[in-house]
């Protein structure tokens, strides 16, 4: 009995040392498997970051180059400029890119309207532009992740350039009143009657610079301020024109009619 226990003995022993480079060679195997998974997963992140910042290049040079007619989003102007989203022509990469090259004249049908306009070529383009915002057009106009994360407010004031609240509300505060006592002070003497022939020279100057301050006040400040609000800002460009030419005119109208009624009753 003792030899065949002695012969399985040697057999499970050459067996175990057989099976070890087996045993091994599988964990390199599942190593590498997993090695390959990580490059695998690892990939995409890569793709959906150059996509992005592809998505992101284009939503700039929509910005800057088509906005002004097609509007932002790509809504188009109804009887003017027609819509690229959800427009069918822009499914195709290279009727976009041959209107980039050659611009685009005739009649155009989008989503049953009819467009009969003229675009111009913008054939100086650069080819990573005309790549960027066709990808940007064809994506639905989608908003690009870096860009939101890149344009997120910050979550409290930068140091060095930002007051708190109680310093401006002081600082407000104090040029109001200042403007009060500017007011009360100086108010009689620029809207007073005169006499042109006997007026000092300090009123002479202090009505002229009064004058020029109201001009600018009213054909300037004011319809810029108007124009750069938000809510402004975000209308057509038709609605842009017809508020900054109203503002300007009533504001011009304003000036020349209190300077006719002031030269009428001898206060300037």
């Amino acid at each position: 009995m003792g030899l065949p226990l002695l012969l399985m003995a040697l057999t499970l022993t050459f067996a175990s040392l057989l099976g070890a480079p087996a045993s091994a060679q599988s964990t390199d195997d599942s190593t590498d498997e997993s090695t390959e998974i990580d490059t695998d997963t690892a990939e995409p992140e890569t793709v959906d970051t150059q996509a992005d910042d592809q998505l992101r290049l284009g939503a700039e040079v929509y910005g800057r180059i088509c906005a002004s007619c097609h509007q932002a989003g790509g809504v188009g102007m109804p009887g003017t400029f027609p819509p690229l989203l959800d427009n069918p022509h822009t499914d195709d990469a290279s009727y976009i890119e041959e209107v980039i090259n050659e611009g685009r004249s005739g009649e155009l049908t989008v989503a049953g309207e009819t467009y009969n306009g003229v675009m111009p070529k913008f054939s100086t383009m650069s080819e990573d532009d005309k790549a960027a915002v066709i990808s940007y057009i064809q994506s639905g106009f989608a908003e690009p992740a870096a860009a939101v994360a890149e344009t997120a407010a910050p979550t409290g004031p930068v140091a060095g350039t930002e007051l708190p609240l109680a310093a401006n509300l002081t600082a407000l505060i104090a040029y109001l009143a200042a403007a009060l006592v500017a007011t009360l002070v100086l108010a009689p003497r620029l809207v007073g009657m005169s006499d042109r022939l006997e007026s000092t020279w300090l009123d002479a100057w202090m009505k002229a610079v009064a004058i020029v301050v109201l001009v600018a006040l009213l054909t300037i400040f004011i319809p810029n301020w108007a124009l750069t609000s938000g809510t402004v800002s975000k209308a057509d460009g038709i609605i842009q024109d017809l508020v900054g030419v109203g503002l300007w005119s009533g504001g011009l109208a304003a000036v020349l009619g209190g300077l006719w009624w002031a030269h009428k009753e001898d206060r300037i």
